[in-house]
């Protein structure tokens, strides 16, 4: 397996500034760079003030002004699509998200925080790096 570093991601819940044009900006974490495209990412999502759905948005480069993308995969017979994303409001869990080989990223929490929240994420591929 090919991993990279634990990188952390804040939430920063009163964000004053419009970094890109997307949703309610202050429900983003800032945007992270893994080092290298991977498939998965394993996050540790923190405890919420309300139970939200946690999504990974991609973006193609690193410019903060990029406006991310939530990730869909097709479902088994490629009828359909599913964000990825799961609940969480106690915290405490490392969830595994696809991202379909993307660097850049940014986490989203779907209900409004009255603190700032750090997650811990990191970028992995099934197979060593290389083959």
């Amino acid at each position: 397996m090919y991993a990279s570093e634990k990188k952390t991601a804040t939430l920063v819940y009163d964000r004053a500034t419009t970094e890109f044009t997307a949703d309610d900006v202050d429900r983003f974490t800032g945007l992270v760079d893994l080092g290298d495209n991977y498939e998965f990412i394993t996050v540790e999502i923190p405890a919420l003030d309300a139970s939200g759905v946690v999504t990974p948005y991609v973006q193609w480069d690193d410019l903060i002004a990029s406006d991310p993308v939530p990730v869909h995969a097709l479902d088994d017979d490629a009828t359909g699509s599913f964000a990825h994303a799961t609940s969480s409001g106690a915290g405490g869990i490392a969830v595994i998200f696809r991202i379909g080989g993307m660097r850049y990223l940014r986490m989203y929490v779907g209900a409004d925080q009255t603190a700032n929240r750090i997650f811990y994420i990191r970028g992995f591929n099934r197979m060593a790096y290389g083959t």
